[in-house]
């Protein structure tokens, strides 16, 4: 990635040159800033491929932030950004679903920006390399796979993640998210994501009660693996019927609205996908629209299950270009 330039915007000094640190490991160009003022120089001086920037409230002040972005993205319509923020969930979700060039939020909790996460979110962008389960996972995890074919099998398929889990020794509340996310997956991948020649959706009404066979073009794969201080679980279809905004509206309708609000019938798969973020510390969606879906969630092992539940989430959806 020799030639491209990362603009990287914190009010924290000590959160800058950690990031430049992270940043210069993609062989880009990084310029910092710790102001809206020195932000705006460094962007009339010249284009950048990517812009990593604060989005909490003291970022934010003076007001013009979101504007100058907007700006930017106008002029140069290839530039990519990446928010990061300590807010809450719903706070964030109403802007990406308003600015269609924002969908991608590091979460910055107590402790300083995860470089690794820093690192994987800019190079996925700027190389337009964005599928796999091992970019989250330290380098030598071996993921574990199963084929997702028969809807009578679920119970199996979501119990050997489950069994995983256990076998690790995550404690009871954990075992639970996992069983949970696996679930939704799972259901998702056979009954959701395969569609038709003309996009239309093949098996969402089909009776979960009747057996479904998926035939060998129509499969799915269920990834899972832990390195430590992250479990991690996904799913990959070879349809990639998911939209990026169909995934916005739904996430911020249940997280804003409340879930209570969408139908089963007009938005079970979204129903599903809220599910899923609320059990997760970081939710990646990597798209490659009429290839392929991967889903990734990942639980932070480290965390207590009270710092799980008032940590911000990070939320990643990339679109191969």
């Amino acid at each position: 990635m020799y030639g491209k330039r990362i603009l990287f915007f914190d009010p924290d000094t000590k959160t800058c040159k950690a990031a430049a640190r992270a940043l210069t490991a993609t062989s880009s160009g990084v310029d910092v800033a710790t102001n809206l003022q020195g932000m705006r120089e460094l962007l009339d001086a010249g284009r950048y491929d990517l812009i990593m920037a604060s989005h909490d409230q003291e970022s934010r002040e003076p007001s013009g932030m979101m504007e100058l972005f907007d700006r930017v993205r106008e002029e140069h319509p290839s530039t990519l950004f990446v928010l990061h923020a300590t807010e809450s969930t719903q706070d964030y979700m109403p802007l990406l679903q308003k600015r269609h060039y924002l969908r991608n939020l590091i979460a910055k909790n107590e402790d300083p920006l995860e470089p690794e996460e820093l690192i994987v979110t800019a190079e996925k962008l700027l190389r337009n390399d964005i599928f796999g389960i091992n970019k989250y996972l330290r380098w030598g995890v071996e993921p574990l796979s199963i084929t997702l074919r028969e809807s009578q099998k679920k119970a199996g398929y979501v119990r050997q993640v489950t069994d995983y889990a256990n076998t690790l020794g995550c404690n009871s509340r954990t075992v639970e998210l996992v069983n949970a996310i696996a679930d939704e997956l799972v259901t998702n991948a056979i009954f959701n994501a395969p569609v038709d020649a003309e996009g239309h959706a093949k098996y969402r009404h089909h009776k979960r009660s009747e057996a479904l066979v998926l035939s060998d073009d129509e499969v799915a794969t269920l990834q899972f693996a832990c390195d430590g201080d992250f479990i991690a679980i996904s799913s990959s279809d070879p349809f990639g019927s998911l939209k990026q905004d169909t995934v916005i509206e739904y996430l911020n309708r249940c997280l804003v609205k409340g879930p209570k609000q969408m139908s089963e019938d007009s938005g079970g798969a979204g129903l599903g996908l809220y599910r899923v973020f609320q059990s997760v510390s970081k939710f990646v969606i990597n798209l490659d629209p009429g290839r392929r879906t991967e889903v990734i969630s990942l639980i932070d092992l480290r965390l207590s299950m009270k710092q799980f539940r008032l940590a911000t989430k990070s939320f990643h959806c990339f679109v191969a270009s």
